[in-house]
């Protein structure tokens, strides 16, 4: 039988082997929507050899909501008169719906058979088709497959594998492969085939129950292998570990102009023993087939728990080269390096987290030197042993190569070893950094296209179910009151701060001195009367925007001004001549008439454009879809999940344009931003802090700029100079938040000892951007007269220059910051310690003082004088540097 289907998410709609006609009701953009007594006839053809014992019709549906609760539109269905379903009716919820119904053979006919499918009087909403398919019924052999395909939607299958080199007789054990795709179409997959982000391939083909697969593998580096598995078992999703390591996706199929439609969430997990996968291939016993690219993203600093490592040791390491263990908690280009071809690494935390994702790095030569095989086991005493992960035949491609690995994380452990029993062939093993996560980056979203056997590819596109609860933006979206007048205050002071005169002609001087471009809210009085005249309530977003503003001037840069709840309305009512001519259309593509009818018209002027929300188009939490059209654009804008993601986006693209000016702002965001990460820098999680204090200093934070070089400079003194340079010394906000006092205690110093330590310009070159913070010398000392360089007696010269910079560094004393008296008197016996040479004892001293630390400033983060006083020069290394900002001080001490 030919393919048989109408495909309305298309514009214009896509058929095979079928024509259609409508009655009441016609296409429009994305779907086809069928009112009470409204309905659409589809014809196909059989042919007399093909005539089935039965048919199968699915729909892919949805109902429109009424407001805040389901809508209900009943169908009936006919095939040639015969009825198929009466009173039908679709789930309602915010996603299409996929039903199936059984066709009789004798209602079929060799030649033309109509289909027909009618809105039922009783509807109080519309049913909007997205797909409609008639294909023959797999029976039979199918009985058992559907069986375990139904079984399957709530399971991971779980394989035991092995593999061969070509050639060989001899089969390898191989690492256990963890498979689960589902669609929402209880479809298992016939064929698999995956990329992981290290090169790596793989393609499989399962047996009809999925209870074995044979195929091939490439290794990164190559090697070709035969590869099969035996089912070993399935667990269910129900299972919290596995649900961690799950993606799933809310998905967008279609494509071409407004040609898409809301699918079926898809669920996908293939863990084969390396790093994630990035791209996946399958196909179903049907003939349907799918390809995804995952959109890759970092593990989060949220999920990172290496800053809670307090002690790492190793079965060997080369002391004498500085080539030990504890440079594996650090991002650098240092390594540890350990005797022999197998060894073992233990890392203890302050507190027990659930590890499930860790993160090895390879060092800077000598591939022969990589860890091969190794297993990754779990502790609570440091004795006994809890294997979690068993990875073999592993490689990393390249040097300084971080890989990931993953496995369902159950148990928080304090102890975790990481036990390597083979190496690539060399007598010594390394590696250049280990890092532990909870749990593992989870891709932001995925694209790629869906075929459906006989048809035409269609795109087919994902985002995260966590991206899209949680948005990447400090700030969530507005939803209530008090939400949309911080939201507002904060987008009011950019705009007042950045725009021009011209732009800001319609804003009275009170607004500009209030600092608020909008107005009194709406009472709920008022809202309640603009609810009943409409006939509706107004989504949760729009309604709580009121509340905050009734009314609101230069919104974005096209809109200078929205309507009060009073003003606002019905298009085709508050609008008319607007309606009028947007519903006469402008050429013969022209197909928005059904949505202008019913659109609601929420903006009073803009730059010849109208904000419009689409009260048939409803979240499951009452959002309205929004939308701009304008009579400068071919078509209708793109689409907006709710009133507020229409406004955020516009905000978005106006500080894009005004990125350098808005860079500077200071809102109270930011400085929440940088208590938040003050706290963090205390508790000892480091790459939390510099994460957060990024984003404050994106908002334009000086002391979040500050404090995030601090911190960066125990990490990696070397670089030190060149982010004080040109993050503190070359920003006047930077250096107004902090002030000169400890700009002069912490920057100078440390920007004096790194620059002169790297300069390799003339002597001195790096003093002018010191400026003012090196303090003046008085005239005729050392032949300088005042700060200018000017040698006594005559005209200045660049020596001359130079050697009054030089002068005033010489005379150079850093402020001492006041510290606490107990950690004063262990500064004084460590500094007494270190000046005789005992500097393992002077550390010690260090060490047990740093939880009494705390600095009196909210600008202080960490005992900069460690870095900075010359007699630590020889205490502090890095690996102690580090371990000063990792350990919790101050009122965050354990």
């Amino acid at each position: 039988m030919r393919a048989t289907f109408a495909d309305f998410a298309i514009d214009p709609p896509r058929f095979g082997n079928a024509t259609a006609r409508y009655a009441k009701c016609r296409p429009d953009r994305d779907r086809l929507a069928i009112g009470a007594g409204a309905s659409v006839e589809l014809d196909f053809a059989l042919d007399r050899d093909e005539l089935p014992e039965q048919l199968t019709l699915t729909l892919i549906a949805r109902v429109s909501p009424l407001g805040e609760s389901l809508g209900c539109a009943p169908i009936d269905i006919t095939v040639n008169g015969h009825a198929v379903i009466e009173q039908f009716t679709v789930p309602g919820g915010a996603r299409p719906r996929e039903v199936a119904f059984a066709v009789p053979g004798e209602a079929l006919v060799a030649g033309a058979n109509t289909l027909y499918v009618r809105g039922c009087d009783e509807a109080r909403g519309l049913l909007w088709l997205y797909r409609i398919t008639v294909e023959p019924s797999r029976i039979c052999a199918r009985t058992h497959l559907m069986a375990e395909e139904q079984r399957a939607e709530a399971a991971v299958w779980a394989y035991r594998t092995e593999w061969r080199a070509p050639g060989s007789a001899a089969w390898r054990p191989a690492p256990r492969l963890l498979v689960h795709l589902d669609r929402g179409e209880g479809s298992l997959p016939v064929r698999l085939a995956w990329r992981g982000q290290d090169g790596a391939e793989a393609s499989i083909g399962f047996q009809p129950a999925m209870t074995e697969f044979y195929g091939h593998r490439r290794a990164a580096d190559g090697t070709l292998t035969e590869y099969r598995g035996a089912l070993e078992g399935r667990s269910p999703l129900r299972d919290s570990a596995l649900e961690e390591v799950m993606h799933r996706f809310r998905t967008v199929e279609g494509g071409g102009a407004g040609g898409r439609h809301l699918g079926q969430e898809l669920r996908l997990l293939i863990e084969d023993g390396g790093p994630p996968v990035e791209r996946v291939i399958w196909g179903d016993p049907s003939g349907h087939s799918g390809t995804v690219s995952l959109l890759a993203a970092e593990p989060g600093p949220e999920a990172e728990v290496t800053d809670l490592v307090t002690r790492v040791r190793a079965h060997s390491e080369f002391t004498e080269a500085g080539e030990v263990a504890e440079n594996l908690l650090h991002d650098s280009w240092h390594k540890w390096l350990g005797h022999g071809d197998s060894a073992w690494l233990e890392f203890t935390l302050r507190r027990p987290a659930a590890v499930g994702h860790y993160v090895l790095t390879s060092a800077n030569d000598v591939p022969g030197r990589d860890p091969r095989d190794w297993t990754f086991k779990g502790s609570n005493d440091g004795e006994h042993w809890v294997d979690l992960d068993f990875r073999i035949e592993e490689s990393f491609a390249h040097r300084h190569q971080p890989r990931g690995f993953t496995f369902p994380a159950r148990t928080p452990y304090r102890h975790y070893r990481l036990e390597i029993t083979r190496n690539a062939g060399e007598d010594q093993i390394q590696l250049s950094q280990v890092r532990l996560f909870t749990s593992a980056p989870q891709p932001k979203g995925f694209i790629g296209h869906y075929q459906r056997a006989g048809e035409a590819p269609t795109g087919y596109r994902g985002t995260s179910v966590t991206a899209a609860a949680e948005p990447e933006s400090a700030a969530a979206l507005p939803r209530t009151i008090e939400q949309w007048r911080s939201y507002l205050a904060e987008y009011s002071a950019t705009i007042l701060r950045v725009a021009d005169e011209e732009e800001l002609s319609e804003v009275g001087d009170e607004q500009r001195a209030a600092g608020w471009l909008g107005f009194e809210g709406a009472d709920e009085e008022s809202v309640l009367a603009l609810e009943e005249r409409l006939g509706t309530r107004l989504p949760p977003s729009y309604r709580a925007f009121l509340g905050a503003s009734d009314g609101w001037l230069n919104i974005s840069p096209f809109m200078w001004r929205m309507r009060t709840a009073k003003a606002v309305g019905w298009l085709r009512e508050a609008d008319y001549e607007t309606w009028r001519v947007i519903r006469g259309g402008e050429g013969d593509d022209w197909d928005d008439t059904a949505f202008m009818d019913r659109a609601l018209l929420i903006s009073e002027e803009g730059d010849a454009q109208h904000w419009l929300l689409d009260p048939a188009d409803v979240s499951e939490d009452g959002e309205w879809a929004a939308y701009i059209w304008a009579s400068w654009y071919p078509a209708l804008g793109d689409r907006h999940a709710s009133f507020a993601e229409l406004v955020a986006e516009e905000r978005t693209g106006f500080e894009d344009q005004a990125a350098p000016e808005v860079r500077t702002a200071r809102p109270e965001s930011a400085e929440e931003l940088v208590a938040e990460g003050r706290a963090q820098a205390l508790r000892g999680e480091v790459r939390k802090a510099m994460a957060t204090f990024e984003q404050a200093t994106v908002k334009g934070s000086g002391a979040g700029a500050y404090l995030g070089i601090i911190l960066g400079a125990f990490f990696d003194i070397s670089a030190a100079h060149h982010w004080i340079r040109t993050g503190i010394l070359g920003n006047a906000h930077v250096m107004e938040a902090i002030g000169m006092e400890q700009l002069r205690a912490e920057a100078a110093p440390l920007y004096l000892r790194c620059a002169a330590e790297e300069w390799t310009g003339a002597p001195g070159g790096y003093l002018p951007a010191l400026g003012d913070i090196l303090p003046r010398l008085p005239e005729g000392v050392d032949g300088v007269v005042g700060a200018g360089g000017v040698a006594a007696g005559g005209a200045a010269t660049e020596g001359d220059d130079t050697a009054a910079w030089m002068a005033r560094a010489a005379a150079f004393a850093p402020p001492a910051l006041p510290e606490s008296r107990t950690f004063q008197q262990a500064l004084d016996l460590a500094r007494a310690l270190a000046d005789r040479g005992a500097t393992d004892q002077s550390w010690a001293v260090i060490e047990a003082a740093l939880p009494h630390w705390h600095g009196d400033s909210p600008h202080r983060i960490a005992p900069v004088v460690l870095l900075t006083d010359p007699a630590f020069r020889e205490v502090i290394t890095p690996a102690r540097a580090r371990r000063v900002v990792t350990t919790p001080r101050g009122e965050f001490r354990e």
